[in-house]
């Protein structure tokens, strides 16, 4: 198994409209070899909100082909204009009611994605699948 951590630093103040995108299923919920997907949020050092979306997958060739899919293409080529437009600006990146942090482009700072290879997993005891006698 894999987990593939796309952490996004966002505009302080910005995060729960970019996060808003999350909330419901996408097209990667339906791919064959998706297990997983969480949405964590924090404050970084610097004082922006930063978003990490974790996705976890059977195995590499899995999310591969997630990857390389026209599904991935179309979700992630709306996602600065549903960013910006969540964010409350329009997608030209000027922002609706003047917000200087917006003027200065959408609210993304940047990203960076990092595959990790799942070493191990523990789920609750209740969760274990019982042994059959």
């Amino acid at each position: 198994m894999i987990l593939v951590e796309n952490r996004i630093e966002v505009k302080k103040g910005f995060g729960e409209g970019v996060m808003e995108r999350f909330r419901q299923p996408k097209m990667v919920h339906t791919f064959p070899g998706f297990v997983r997907m969480d949405v964590l949020y924090s404050v970084n050092e610097a004082g922006n909100d930063e978003i990490r979306v974790c996705t976890t997958w059977e195995n590499e060739d899995s999310f591969q082909a997630w990857a390389s899919s026209q599904a991935f293409r179309g979700a992630h080529g709306r996602r600065d204009e549903e960013s910006a437009r969540s964010a409350g600006e329009t997608p030209s990146g000027q922002a609706r009611g003047g917000s200087p942090q917006a003027n200065e482009g959408g609210p993304v700072i940047g990203n960076k994605v990092t595959i990790y290879q799942v070493f191990v997993s523990h789920l609750p005891e209740s969760a274990a699948p019982a042994e059959q006698a």
